[in-house]
């Protein structure tokens, strides 16, 4: 499996754009729909889904890197569209497996798994969309 230093860059830089415009999404989705509401001013949300957004989009770009050739798909987006909601099932699942001894610290909600699981979706396309952009090279 040889990965040229391209796709790594390509993939990182996709992935941070990616993540931090999801961030920023998933802020606003949560702001409309109010399902759980703001615990900090608006500036400090923007920066910390913007930082959490980053290291999820980076993270679903970097296995997209690693990955793309072994996917079931022939298409770009739904392997990336794959990885994301594949990340975030397992990222809940875990969370509700170490939560589950203490029942007043989590209580799964339904709307909010359902906005989350749409939200991993919207970071697949976002992926996608930034993948496509051309990295320009260093001079």
């Amino acid at each position: 499996m040889d990965i040229d230093i391209k796709d790594w860059k390509k993939g990182i830089i996709a992935g941070l754009v990616a993540g931090t415009i999801w961030g920023w999404v998933a802020l606003a989705t949560n702001w409309v729909t109010g399902f759980f509401p703001l615990e900090e001013s608006l500036l400090y949300e923007l920066i910390t889904f913007g930082i959490g957004g980053a290291v999820f989009g980076t993270v679903a770009a970097g296995f997209l890197v690693l990955t793309r050739q072994h996917l079931p798909f022939k298409h770009l987006l739904p392997k990336a569209i794959m990885l994301s909601t594949s990340l975030w099932l397992l990222l809940y699942f875990t969370g509700a497996w170490l939560s589950a001894t203490d029942h007043e610290r989590y209580h799964p909600v339904m709307d909010e798994t359902i906005q989350g699981l749409a939200l991993s979706v919207v970071m697949g396309g976002l992926i996608w969309i930034f993948w496509r952009r051309p990295v320009k090279a260093a001079q």
